[in-house]
């Protein structure tokens, strides 16, 4: 089976190991990749893996650096 190219809120805390709390508090300040369509949330396994390999970077803004090195193919 393929992985989905988008997750929810509760599959990305399965897979960053992330309690509900802790994964909204990155979201909100940008420091894990995530996609916002309309209301929803949703989260790429790649970008989210590309953040685990980085070191799991809790700063501001951290996520369009992950995102920008996952879509050049930088880091792999």
């Amino acid at each position: 089976m393929p992985k989905p190219a988008l997750i929810d809120v509760k599959a990305a805390m399965q897979l960053l190991s992330l309690g509900r709390r802790t994964l909204w508090s990155l979201t909100n300040r940008n420091a894990v990749p995530h996609r916002r369509i309309g209301r929803a949330v949703r989260y790429c396994p790649r970008e989210l893996e590309a953040w685990i390999q980085a070191g799991c970077p809790t700063e501001p803004d951290a996520a369009r650096k992950i995102r920008s090195r996952t879509l050049t193919g930088v880091g792999r």
